[in-house]
């Protein structure tokens, strides 16, 4: 057990911290890095090529895009208003889980305020 001991307090003395980074040279050779400036029209296309060689993807009109995606950035109902209309009255299990998961949260934050004001 002490050879354990022993063994851990030498390597926690031992070790070393990693070296400072280098400071960029002064001068003509270091310096700024390169900046790619490529404009992209954000009406025609969607800028979100990865590749060096590939073409940014067109965008298409608004009805070619499934009506679920612009349900995205809806607001979400909050736990008050769920809890106004009752577990029962509630349409979709979304909602549902929503209400389960949102009550759950809300009983978890007000346990750790409770524990650390004693």
């Amino acid at each position: 057990m002490f050879r354990c001991v022993r063994a851990v307090a030498q390597r926690r003395l031992t070790r070393g911290f990693a070296a400072p980074a280098k400071a960029p040279a002064k001068g003509k050779k270091g310096g700024a890095s390169k900046v790619v400036e490529e404009v992209v029209d954000v009406t025609k296309y969607a800028p979100v090529n990865i590749l060096k060689d590939g073409s940014h993807p067109e965008l298409k009109a608004r009805e070619e895009y499934p009506a679920w995606l612009y349900t995205l950035l809806e607001p979400q109902q909050t736990l008050g208003e769920l809890e106004r209309k009752g577990y029962d009255s509630l349409e979709t299990m979304d909602e549902k889980r929503r209400l389960i998961k949102l009550s759950y949260r809300k009983a978890i934050k007000e346990k750790n305020t409770s524990k650390s004001k004693k």
